[in-house]
C-alpha cells in the first residue's frame, strides 16, 4: 500500500491516540484503587458524565463526578480495577472524538466482604487541554456480588446485580440485541 506523507503522518497520529487513551483506561484503574481523586479528576471533561447503565447513578459536570467518586471510594477498603478488552471508534469528522468499550473486572473490599463485579464501560472521550479525557462513562455490569455468592453459582442467577442494597437483574447481556436474536433462533 502506498500513501504520501500526509497518509502517513495521519496513521501515526491515530496510533498515538489510541494509546493514549488506552493509557488513560489503565491510569483509571490505578487512581482509583490508589483514591488519587486530584488524578482522576484530571482524567474528565469540564463538562464530563458519569452513570450507570440502569440509570441508578447519573452525574453531570467534572465535580458532580468526582463527588460521587470521593464518596464511593470512602465506602470501600481495598479496590483493584483491571480493564480487559477495548475497542476505540474514532470519530471521522471530528479528531478530536472517540467512542470506546471496555470490558473490566474489579474486586472490592466492603463491610468484611469481598464483592466482584464483571462490568462494560461505554465511554466518550475528547482532547482537552491537550489530551485525551473522559467526556462520559457509563457502566454496565455482567454481574456485582459477593465474591463467594459468584463461586457459589451466582453467575447462572438471574439477579447477578446486588449493588448497594439492591437485588435485581444485570444490564448485560440479556439487553443486547445479539444475545436475544441468537436465543430466539436456538430457542
Amino acid at each position: 500500500m502506498s500513501e504520501g506523507s500526509n497518509g502517513l503522518s495521519e496513521r501515526v497520529a491515530r496510533l498515538e491516540a489510541i494509546e493514549e487513551i488506552r493509557d488513560l483506561i489503565a491510569r483509571y484503574g490505578m487512581a482509583v484503587d490508589d483514591r488519587d481523586v486530584n488524578g482522576l479528576a484530571d482524567m474528565f471533561t469540564s463538562d464530563a458524565k458519569f452513570g450507570l447503565a440502569d440509570g441508578m447513578v447519573a452525574n453531570q459536570g467534572r465535580q458532580a463526578v468526582i463527588d460521587f467518586y470521593t464518596d464511593r471510594m470512602a465506602a470501600f477498603g481495598a479496590t483493584y480495577h483491571y480493564p480487559h478488552s477495548h475497542v476505540i471508534d474514532f470519530d471521522p469528522d471530528r479528531p478530536d472524538h472517540a467512542t470506546g468499550m471496555v470490558n473490566a473486572h474489579a474486586e472490592l473490599a466492603l463491610d468484611g466482604r469481598t464483592l466482584v463485579t464483571a462490568l462494560r464501560y461505554f465511554d466518550e472521550y475528547r482532547v482537552e487541554g491537550g489530551r485525551w479525557c473522559f467526556v462520559e462513562r457509563k457502566v454496565a455490569m455482567i454481574y456485582y456480588m459477593d465474591m463467594a455468592e459468584l463461586t457459589d453459582g451466582g453467575l447462572s442467577e438471574s439477579d447477578r446485580k446486588r449493588y448497594f442494597g439492591t437485588v435485581g437483574p444485570s444490564e448485560l447481556p440479556e439487553s443486547l440485541d445479539t444475545w436475544k436474536k441468537f436465543f430466539a433462533e436456538v430457542g
